[in-house]
Formats: structure tokens, C-alpha cells, sequence
């Protein structure tokens, strides 16, 4: 379907977000693991959960949705025991995170797993878990390292583990397949990302220790510098993170309510809206603060930006609170280097808000983007160009500069979801009307964003 976005004459109003994604992710696989029952409580109900969800239940786990409980699901856990080999391969539908993290369990299950998923998802890389996988003992079999997967678990041994690229869903899945891996895995994050898993873990009873590192390590070997090179196609970024240390032989504790925050990437779009329109003051309650998920706000509040945020005082496994946004001036930046893992998701609406900052900013570090579900980084800049917005193509990120009126057009989404949102913003600021084509994409991670979008625009 196609979507009309019209200049919007305000922002506001008061709203709340379902859960966030990434947690619910890792909550629903953790509480697979457990022997017992885990609630979660205000759950994504993206499709790419729902995929995660499926995938667990081809493997024998029971899933509840309590009828007198709205937003509640129980995951009747197993233990890895108790999981059964499907008959058919695991359909993880769009959804790379719901491969990438189910591969740490499947590489300790003592049967095959294959992994299948639509066309788009077959493109995806995932030598960057397939790897540590290997390494731990698990026989996998793919072509080009692409879906679909095939993976023959059982015995692992911890290993010491140096991420090429940081990123949470590969810590995710070798934090999974070291619970279940013969002595210690060891696991060097170079650039801190999101941290959930860890915090999880804590929250159900298994025990692991951080370590802070210096930039100055050890040199990794020539094949391992080839990769990091390949994969960030700049060598600008130190290590420096945390060498993290789990001993096997832990399980996840059952018993556990997770109440799951509002997502904050969806959270992201909105903001943005709210500092870009005239007159606007959004409010958005219960949303994730997690330091690791709120990049994009820290720039936001480095351009000067109007936004403020209030902590609940309530305690859980992650930070929480309200955030408000208001329109104000803006001044671009460079947004490089470590910060571009905590940004990684809403660096197509951060390119937006650039247009509209004083200056020029500029964003590297990011070739991850050409990784996505799409290439971001060129659809990003093709549709920004239609609008008419003055930016420019890099290997790894763009240069936009700012202060430019947009003018409405018609924007190709190819699918992707994160294109279709950012753009929906940029139509409200946007000079006529903005046609955002294929725009249902938006379900993959947020069902109810149009709806959410229409509820705090006034025209």
C-alpha cells in the first residue's frame, strides 16, 4: 500500500510504545532455556518477534498468550533438553537477528538445525556468528555464509573470541552457545553495543564477569585484520570495550516476570518529529534509557536539540523513564566511531534530522548500513536527493548538508522498514505531499506506527 504524508503544523500530546524488539528477543530465548515459566510482559509484536516466537515453537517450546492478561505471553521453558528437532527448517520469515541469536542455541543442540526465511533475508551475511559457531564446535553448512543454514550442534568448548565487527546479536548467540560449552568463554566486544543480553543473563541467575580493556591490545593476526577491514572498510575505530567471561554449565533461572520497556528506536522516530516540526512538544512515557540504545539521543542533545528525560523511579533489569521533545534549532555534527553501533538503527532518521541542522554533518563508521535489510546508505541518499536535499554518498556513511527546505516526493522503500518510518518524518516537514510507496513494511518492526503517527500530528 502506499502511505500520504502532509505537512504537519504540529507535534504532541502524550504517548506510550509497545516493547522493544531487542529485548524481546532475548527474553523469549532465554526464558526457552529455562526449566519453567517466564512471563513477559508489554512484548514487541513486530513480525520480526513474531518470527523468533515461530522458530522456538518448531522447536518444541509452548508459548501462552493469557486471554485475561492483554500483552502478556508466557514461554513455557524446556531447558535445552527439552527441545525437539523440527521436522521442516526454522522459518525466521525477514528476520536476521532471529537467526543470528537462534544460532548460538542451535549450535548446542545435540540434532540439525536448518534455518530458512525469505528472499531478502537470504541475502543478509552471517559469517559473523557462523565463525565463532565453528570455532565452538558446531558443523554448519551454508553457501556464501547466506541462508539458508544448516547446523549440526551438540559438544562445544568455550573459546576466547575477538567480535570483527561489535555487535549484540553475535555476543547474543556466543553468550547462548557458551551456557552450554565445556569450561570458559571468553568474548572481547572492541566497541561497547547493546547490552541486554548481559543484563538478562543477570536477571535470571547467570553469573559472568566484564572486564574493561584498553585501546592498546594486542595485534590480531593478518586474517583477522583482512576481516575488519572488510567489514568496516575503514580502520579508524581503536578496540576498546570489554573482555567479557562466562563459565558453562549455567542455566537461565525459570520463575522470572520481564516487563519489557517501550522500544526506543521506535521512540527515536518520534522525537525526531516533535524536534523538527514548529510549535511541537511530544512526551513518551515508559520508553527504554538503556545507555547502549540511546545514541541517537546524545547527539541529538550535542546539536543542541530541545529534549529532556525523567528517570522512573521504579527499579527492573533496565533503565527506563520519559522522554521530552520540543522543536529548536539545530547544529550538525560528526557522528563517527564508537557512537555508530549505539545509532545503528536510526542512522536513516538521523540523516533527516540533518537536513534541517545548521551546518553540515557528517556520518562514517557506518558500512554496516549497506548490510541491512537494504543498502541504507544509498536509499537513503536517493531519496533524500528527490527531496531535495543536498547530501552526499560515502563508502561508509554520508555528508548532508543542513538548512535545506524539502520538498514532497514519492519515496522507494524496497521493503525496508526503517526507510519507510524516517521518510514518513521527513513528509511532515516536507513542502507538499510525500508518498511513502510499499508502506505496510513499517510491520516488520512497528504494527501500529501509522496508527501511533496520525495520533500526535495535527495538520
Amino acid at each position: 500500500m502506499d502511505k500520504i504524508i502532509k505537512t504537519a503544523s504540529r507535534v504532541g500530546g502524550k504517548m506510550t510504545l509497545l516493547g522493544d524488539k531487542s529485548i524481546s528477543h532475548r527474553a523469549a530465548i532465554l526464558g526457552a532455556l529455562a526449566n519453567g515459566d517466564t512471563a513477559l510482559v508489554n512484548y514487541s509484536t513486530s513480525q520480526e518477534f513474531e518470527s523468533t516466537l515461530k522458530c522456538l515453537s518448531q522447536l518444541g517450546v509452548e508459548i501462552e498468550y493469557p486471554e485475561d492478561e492483554k500483552g502478556k505471553l508466557i514461554i513455557h521453558g524446556k531447558g535445552l533438553e527439552g527441545l525437539t528437532q523440527s521436522d521442516e527448517p526454522l522459518d525466521a520469515g525477514n528476520s536476521s537477528a532471529t537467526v543470528r541469536l537462534l544460532l548460538g542455541l542451535a549450535a548446542a543442540c545435540p540434532f540439525e538445525t536448518v534455518f530458512t526465511g525469505s528472499d531478502r533475508l537470504k541475502t543478509r551475511p552471517m559469517l559473523r556468528v557462523i565463525e565463532p559457531m565453528e570455532k565452538m564446535g558446531a558443523t554448519i553448512e551454508s553457501e556464501n555464509y547466506r541462508v539458508p543454514i544448516k547446523i549440526l550442534g551438540g559438544t562445544l568448548q568455550g573459546i576466547k573470541y575477538i567480535m570483527p565487527l561489535s555487535t549484540s546479536q553475535v555476543k547474543g548467540a556466543v553468550f547462548t552457545a557458551g551456557l552450554y560449552a565445556e569450561g570458559k568463554t571468553e568474548l572481547i566486544e572492541r566497541i561497547p553495543c547493546r547490552d541486554h543480553f548481559e543484563r538478562l543473563m543477570a536477571q535470571m541467575g547467570i553469573k559472568f564477569k566484564k572486564e574493561k580493556i584498553q585501546p592498546a591490545q594486542p595485534q590480531p593476526d593478518d586474517e583477522f585484520e583482512r576481516r575488519l577491514k572488510k567489514l568496516n572498510k575503514t580502520n579508524t575505530i581503536e578496540p576498546r570495550g570489554g573482555l567479557f567471561t562466562l563459565m558453562g554449565g549455567q542455566r537461565p533461572a525459570a520463575g522470572k516476570i520481564l516487563s519489557i520497556p517501550g522500544d526506543v528506536s521506535a521512540a527515536a522516530l518520534f522525537v525526531a518529529a516533535a524536534v523538527l516540526v514548529k510549535n511541537s512538544e511530544l512526551v513518551i512515557d515508559d520508553v527504554c534509557l538503556n545507555t547502549s540504545r540511546i545514541g541517537f539521543l546524545d547527539i541529538l542533545d550535542k546539536m543542541r536539540a530541545n529534549i529532556s528525560f525523567e528517570a522512573n523511579k521504579r527499579k527492573g533489569f533496565e533503565p527506563t523513564g520519559r522522554i521530552i521533545a520540543k522543536h529548536g534549532l539545530l547544529k550538525g555534527r560528526r557522528i563517527v566511531g564508537e557512537t555508530i553501533p549505539t545509532i545503528i538503527d536510526e542512522l536513516p532518521i538521523m540523516a533527516i534530522v540533518a537536513t534541517q541542522a545548521q551546518g553540515t554533518t557528517v556520518i562514517r563508521d557506518a558500512f554496516e548500513l549497506r548490510h541491512k535489510e537494504t543498502d541504507r546508505i544509498k536509499i537513503v541518499v536517493s531519496n533524500l536527493r528527490k527531496m531535495g536535499a543536498r547530501i552526499g554518498e560515502l563508502e561508509d556513511g554520508m555528508a548532508i548538508d543542513g538548512g535545506t527546505a524539502l520538498e514532497g516526493a514519492e519515496i522507494t522503500t524496497y521493503g525496508d522498514h526503517r526507510i519507510a518510518m524516517a521518510f514518513a518524518i521527513a513528509g511532515l516537514i516536507a513542502k507538499g505531499e510525500t508518498v511513502i510507496k510499499d508502506a505496510e513494511c513499517v510491520s516488520t518492526s512497528h504494527p501500529t506506527f501509522w496508527e501511533d503517527l496520525d495520533s500526535i500530528v495535527e495538520h
